[in-house]
């Protein structure tokens, strides 16, 4: 997903729609720099 949101030419909308979450449900886990927040690095990295 951050791949994807690298390319400028992606569409927020579009990928969220693709993956069936809101769009503030993205910004939770990654920011609009592309990084990602706590709450995706605890997502990510559940052991």
């Amino acid at each position: 997903m951050q791949a994807a949101m690298q390319n400028r030419d992606t569409k927020v909308s579009e990928l969220c729609k693709e993956i069936g979450i809101t769009r503030v449900t993205l910004y939770r886990y990654i920011s609009p720099d592309d990084t990602l927040w706590n709450n995706g690095q605890a997502l990510l990295y559940q052991p």
